[in-house]
């Protein structure tokens, strides 16, 4: 979110002290974070849902300052705009300290790109982690072998997976979820299932086949420029996960898209 407020407020170069305090004021983090964030008014100290959102969003300030991402408490001990962007490697180093804004250009393959409404319209709260961080890694395929993705789709093979994205299988799995919210195209082979088992499995290993990799063909933008509301309900109408995940999708959906 911060990076997204950056890129907003600057084409390009560097973003500098983050305008946005974290409370109060006609616009604030309190205002922009979708939290679960409820009231204790049965503590020895009574405690709102906006004093938890508060706490929630530095102890977010201070995880990232931890690891070198951002700068807290900038300025004044008082002041009430406490972040700045450091550099993404979280390099503790003087000369690498500042978050430069990539310019992007056409046809530059370094750099992966998501529409403003995959945040204004909740999929940023709507997706868990390792669904974006398995649909930013396709969309940066799909950069690195545009070809490839265009007439057959991308795969990630077992080493790039662990090695180059540190990708854990579990986490590799989300690619499912994405299909069915209809994020990225899984694209047909002859040798799997239409849920990517392979088809005669223990044949096929007597055989001595080598098991395809799934290709994977991202779908656009335009997914984004819609609510991820009904997506989300027929996904889980039509692929329906036990009670409780069922249960908790349903009302993250429902919170973030009532907090926007």
């Amino acid at each position: 979110m911060a990076l997204f407020e950056a890129q907003t407020r600057k084409r390009y170069g560097i973003p500098g002290i983050c305008p946005i305090p974290v409370s109060g004021g006609e616009l604030s983090w309190v205002d922009l974070i979708v939290s679960e964030a409820k009231q204790n008014m049965q503590a020895k100290v009574p405690v709102t849902a906006t004093q938890n959102r508060i706490r929630q969003i530095k102890s977010s300030i201070k995880r990232l300052a931890d690891e070198y991402l951002v700068m807290r408490n900038v300025g004044e001990p008082g002041n009430r705009f406490p972040l700045m962007l450091l550099h993404e490697s979280g390099v503790a180093h003087p000369e690498r300290r500042d978050y430069l804004i990539p310019d992007y250009y056409d046809g530059a393959r370094a750099v992966i790109t998501l529409p403003v409404q995959f945040f204004t319209n909740g999929w940023v709260y709507v997706l868990t982690d390792s669904e974006i961080r398995m649909y930013l890694i396709l969309k940066h395929l799909a950069a690195r072998f545009r070809e490839d993705h265009l007439l057959q789709g991308v795969y990630i093979a077992e080493r790039d997976r662990e090695w180059l994205y540190g990708l854990s299988r579990d986490v590799y799995e989300a690619h499912l979820t994405l299909t069915r919210f209809g994020l990225i195209e899984l694209t047909s082979n002859p040798l799997r299932h239409r849920d990517g088992k392979v088809v005669d499995f223990e044949i096929f290993l007597k055989r001595g086949g080598v098991i395809p990799p799934h290709r994977f063909k991202v779908v656009g933008d335009s997914p984004f420029f819609e609510s991820p509301v009904g997506k989300v309900r027929r996904a889980l109408l039509n692929y329906p996960p036990s009670w409780d995940q069922m249960t908790r999708g349903v009302r993250q959906a429902n919170q973030g898209m009532s907090d926007l």
